[in-house]
């Protein structure tokens, strides 16, 4: 067997074996199928080193296998081209996929049970140069169970949440880039109304986690089912709060605030910047100053960054480049910042686990009048940063302070706007 491995081929170690073996079986008649063995283990050993996405990446000589975790790619072991093969072909069997090449892009959903219980797989083909790439997300529902006093919130944001949890009105959104943890937000605040004992109805594309005590709708275009009719089905269920999965276009951006103004309370994920941000993006999708003003309710805006390793998280000086990223965000950079070395308890990567970067945005009658004058991001930046706004800025170096994570990770997370 060939397989080129890397500095991190520990990580993978049952996918490896099992690759081996398999090869050491090809082309004998009598074996029996081999199933998906090869998959599970490789998302066996995905789950077992915390990763939330496995990618199979072909080069012109080799085929990369990389784990991304805690929002950072990790390669785990080059694989030959026949290796790669034998991969994507029990990943199409798992996923009742044609074997044949693909030429186009396809997705599929498959689950599996693994040592530690079921998990629920969204898995993307693409046809390539080299070859069809691959990329598995692992869909955890553990994962989504976290309370939103765990999100990593300030004090005083959580405060606030909890207070608009309270009133049941209007439009929360989650707003940030992809990745950044806005599905774990909404569902941390769904698993919070829950106890409330309130009617909660959703409407996916498509339904990924299933949660009990949540009426779930999923999108069906083919049925005519969409955006638009979805939410009118969900209002005749007389819920007490909707939640819309993603504002991704002027469709579902005009069932949202349809909803947000039908006296129910509505969360949904947003991509875009910051919490400001929220406000041009919605207005992008076609909507009026005055329908953003009278839906939107509370934003926030968040990044993920990662977590130091406890076990050899250290202080050191700062560095002249650092200094002047602290000067260019308009901050007085500390003597000494926290980092971490690396050890055999977080792998030798220097983190362990991630956590969020808030800034919680509640809007008040003085937003609202500001918003009716159409003003762009920099004026509004502007008018919270003199009420003392919690900005990403401020949320960021009170972790930094905390030795939650370091200064390359706040770097690294961006989002960083100085309201002039």
């Amino acid at each position: 067997m060939s397989i080129h491995r890397t500095f991190r081929e520990r990580v993978a170690p049952d996918f490896l074996r099992e690759l081996a073996h398999q090869e050491t079986r090809t082309g004998v008649a009598t074996d029996p199928d081999p199933g998906p063995r090869l998959i599970f283990a490789l998302v066996q050993d995905a789950v077992r080193a915390r990763a939330s996405d496995i990618h199979v990446e072909p080069g012109s000589i080799h085929v990369s296998v990389r784990f991304r975790v805690d929002g950072v790619i990790t390669d785990v072991a080059k694989i030959t081209h026949p290796q790669a093969r034998l991969v994507i072909n029990q990943v199409k069997a798992l996923a009742d996929l044609d074997p044949v090449t693909c030429f186009i892009p396809r997705d599929a959903h498959a689950s599996c049970v693994l040592e530690s219980g079921p998990i629920d797989l969204r898995i993307a083909l693409t046809p390539s140069q080299t070859g069809e790439a691959v990329a598995i997300r692992l869909l955890d529902s553990q994962r989504l169970q976290r309370s939103i006093d765990n999100l990593g919130l300030a004090a005083d944001d959580l405060e606030l949440l909890k207070g608009w949890i309270e009133s049941g009105a209007g439009m929360f959104l989650s707003a940030g880039p992809t990745g950044c943890g806005k599905t774990t937000t909404v569902y941390s605040l769904l698993h919070e109304l829950k106890k409330a004992d309130k009617v909660i109805i959703s409407l996916e594309d498509p339904v990924e986690y299933q949660v009990d005590g949540i009426v779930q709708v999923a999108l069906d275009e083919r049925h005519h089912l969409h955006f638009s009719e979805g939410i009118r089905q969900m209002l005749r269920l007389d819920p007490d709060y909707l939640m819309l999965g993603e504002i991704r276009d002027a469709i579902s951006a005009r069932a949202a605030v349809d909803a947000a103004v039908s006296g129910r309370a509505l969360l949904t994920t947003l991509h875009c910047r910051d919490a400001v941000g929220a406000v041009t993006a919605l207005r992008n999708w076609g909507l009026h100053d005055h329908e953003i003003a009278e839906a939107l309710s509370v934003v926030v805006g968040q990044r993920l960054v990662r977590r130091l390793c406890p076990h050899c998280r250290r202080n050191r000086a700062t560095t002249d480049k650092e200094c002047q990223w602290f000067a260019a965000a308009k901050l007085t950079a500390p003597k000494r910042v926290p980092d971490s070395e690396g050890c055999d308890q977080c792998g030798r990567l220097g983190y362990s686990g991630r956590t969020g970067i808030f800034e919680l945005w509640r809007l008040n009658e003085d937003d609202y009048a500001a918003i009716l004058g159409h003003p762009d991001e920099h004026a509004l930046r502007r008018m919270l940063a003199e009420r003392k706004h919690h900005s990403f800025l401020v949320d960021g170096m009170a972790k930094l302070a905390a030795g939650v994570t370091s200064v390359s990770e706040l770097r690294r997370a961006g989002g960083w706007v100085v309201a002039g």
